[in-house]
């Protein structure tokens, strides 16, 4: 070969090699800035990438996914997981399953909680709170309170945090919309804005107060009822180079806000935010992750003493408090709670709950304020109009513009719509302390004071909580006992073990628990292993919990080998609009009489579109033909437990009858149909 061309050559390697490692350093730096929590930077750099033309691994594509949730932006998560779903483990499927909780489909959701249960993925005590709030949300969304929350068209730029009324209007979190300066969320840095309320709407906006102005977020507020001391939040630096959230207070001296103080209930070890202030201004409740909590962020209470100090901040307990977040409090003029939690049984994302005051710093009667106060996006931030109980304010990203918050106008709703929306006689709905009847008229009660002082707290009666937990351990294969199997109960806040043992030859196990850790709102962290012979558990409970995991037990399954079964993983069930085709019932003839015969195989009912219509109602018309081939073979005497139901509308296509491409009827017909997929084999 002549120099030239070997030369022509390695200046040909030299470049392919440039331009693949070029398109490879965008994915490296997306890579690194995904691993630093860095979320929309990734995306920046992964989407460069994608671009460039550069074609992205499945891992990379799951990491966009990722990117996606974690910037709330739930809609184009769920359908980049969906795409992936087969590719997905670990934590991942659980991210899975949390953005299809969120889309809203939540049969699909409770599919995949389960099978995050199956495949010990997660938490399992939360998890089944999980599947019980979808259960939950199926139930109740067709209930509608006689109440509309319609959009306001204040312009917040993709943030809304902390609406609370002042004076002759409100005061907001936005930004500018002008500034090239992003979070890590590549979200606007926010200041605080005020709107005068004219005739009930929301005016223009200007900017609250000049020396209120951060270079990084401040909001979420909170008036005394003299209006002449505000708390807000703002996040800070702190030794090390890290962020934390904090609550801050101003005082008002007749002209401009000054005198900024730092609160003493704040640390570097923890974040607090989200400031509401009482009726009776004795009271500042807020939100925080400091240690000792249930879950995520928790609901605190502390007294304003009078010379400005602040006593000790009191956790509301496990009434209001789960294993998730609450935050945005807010408390009537009649002293009810109204909050926002993820923990709680509700629709998705963050919704609105009441809770009734039960004297001094105690709520509880959790509800939720269900449709259209929440939805299955993030609802938070509830306010009500001290002039005017009927009216208030809450945010929202329920519009579905990739995770934007909007303010929504809260206000019942005419006798007229309340007709045209119930159709039958509408329920009494609770809100700001009052009763409204089918009407929209306020039904008369006596307005509930709140106590003058806090009553102090009764000491501890420890008969009340369980000394010891006690159960016996048995295999889910034949219910034999096991013995050896390590049970350690940790403090589920500070992660101390408290005790822990081995079972005895007959499974049953004793241990004490010591008195500091008897008490209410007191969790443990329980795990139970029997080396590689079983599968392992974990679950969080609440002491009170502990009773009832001693009588019903608790059961480990056996580690089996894989079992491949290739004679039923062929069938295809076919069917037509909604219903299964006599053909596709012969099919489902001949499965029955398998799965009669193996009542321990597990199979998945996998049922497809064509790719027409709308997208999403193709998703539930598949999910709803899965679930009647299920109750097809429920008919023929088949446990509901041998199957799973699984709708994945047009994502798998047979053919290239993609949306947009003009097909023969047979060609989309042939992209219906029900596959079945052997799943597992019941170890019981």
């Amino acid at each position: 070969m002549k120099p030239t061309n070997i030369i022509s050559l390695i200046l040909l390697f030299f470049l392919i090699s440039n331009a693949v490692m070029g398109q490879s350093r965008q994915v490296r730096r997306g890579n690194n800035f995904f691993e630093d929590g860095e979320y929309f930077k990734a995306l920046e750099m992964f989407e460069e990438a994608r671009d460039a033309g550069e074609e992205l691994s499945i891992q990379t594509q799951i990491r966009i996914a990722n990117c996606y949730y974690e910037l709330n932006n739930i809609d184009e998560a769920f359908e980049l997981f969906m795409e992936l779903e087969s590719h997905l483990k670990g934590q991942d499927l659980f991210t899975y399953a949390s953005a299809t909780h969120g889309f809203g489909f939540y049969q699909g959701a409770i599919d995949l909680y389960n099978e995050c249960l199956d495949k010990g993925i997660g938490n399992p005590a939360q998890i089944r709170e999980l599947i019980r709030s979808c259960e939950w949300a199926l139930e109740n969304e067709t209930f509608v309170t006689d109440y509309l929350v319609n959009p306001s068209e204040l312009l917040t730029f993709g943030q809304s945090f902390g609406i609370q009324y002042y004076k002759n209007g409100v005061v907001y979190s936005s930004s500018s919309g002008d500034s090239d300066e992003v979070d890590r969320y590549g979200k606007e840095f926010l200041n605080l804005y005020y709107s005068p309320i004219q005739d009930g709407e929301i005016q223009d906006q200007r900017l609250f107060s000049e020396n209120l102005v951060f270079d990084y977020h401040v909001g979420a507020i909170a008036f005394t009822t003299d209006e002449k001391t505000m708390y807000y939040t703002r996040a800070v630096r702190v030794r090390g180079g890290e962020s934390r959230i904090k609550i801050f207070q101003v005082t008002y001296n007749g002209s401009e806000w000054g005198n900024q103080e730092e609160l003493s209930i704040n640390s570097d070890n923890y974040d607090c935010a989200y400031p509401a202030v009482t009726p009776d201004d004795k009271y500042l409740l807020f939100a925080s992750n400091m240690k000792g909590g249930h879950g995520g962020t928790d609901l605190y209470i502390v007294e304003r003493r009078p010379n400005g100090r602040f006593g000790q901040p009191q956790n509301l307990g496990s009434r209001i408090n789960t294993f998730g977040n609450e935050r945005f409090p807010f408390v009537s003029d009649s002293y009810d709670l109204y909050f926002a939690s993820d923990g709680h049984l509700g629709f998705g994302g963050l919704d609105v709950f009441k809770a009734v005051h039960q004297g001094g710093t105690s709520w509880s009667e959790v509800e939720n304020m269900m449709k259209p106060f929440n939805s299955n996006k993030d609802d938070f931030g509830y306010v009500i109009d001290p002039n005017d109980p009927e009216q208030g304010f809450l945010s929202s990203d329920r519009i579905g513009n990739g995770g934007t918050d909007v303010i929504f106008y809260v206000e019942p709703r005419s006798e007229e719509e309340s007709e045209e929306s119930a159709g039958e006689e509408a329920e009494m709905v609770p809100m700001g302390g009052l009763l409204y009847d089918e009407s929209g008229e306020v039904v008369t009660q006596e307005k509930e004071q709140p106590e003058p002082e806090p009553k102090p707290e009764p000491e501890t009666d420890l008969s009340q909580f369980p000394d010891a937990f006690s159960t016996v351990v048995n295999s889910t294969f034949n219910g034999t006992s096991i013995d050896g199997a390590m049970i350690v109960v940790k403090d589920n806040s500070t992660g101390q073990i408290v005790v822990e043992g081995t079972t005895d030859r007959n499974g049953k196990i004793h241990l004490i628990i010591p008195d500091e850790f008897r008490k209410e709102g007191q969790t443990f962290e329980i795990s139970i292993n029997k080396g590689d012979d079983f599968n392992g558990k974990s679950m969080v409970v609440d002491i009170m919990e502990l009773e009832q995991i001693a009588q019903n037990g608790i059961a480990l399954t056996p580690v089996f080998d894989d079992v491949v079964l290739d004679d039923i993983g062929t069938m295809v069930i076919p069917y037509r609009g909604e219903n299964i085709t006599s053909e596709g019932q012969k099919v489902l003839d001949k499965l029955s009489a398998y799965l009669t015969n193996n009542p321990n195989v597990v199979v998945k009912l996998n049922a497809h579109t064509e790719a027409r219509g709308n997208k999403y109602n193709n998703l539930l018309i598949s999910q709803k033909v899965a679930e009647k081939a299920e109750e097809y073979l429920m008919e023929r005497g088949i446990d509901d437990r041998n199957m799973i139901p699984r709708g994945y509308g047009e994502r798998y296509l047979l053919n290239n009858c993609r949306r947009g491409k003009l097909c023969d009827e047979s060609k989309h017909l042939e992209n219906r149909r029900i596959e079945v997929v052997v799943w597992k084999m019941l170890n019981e």
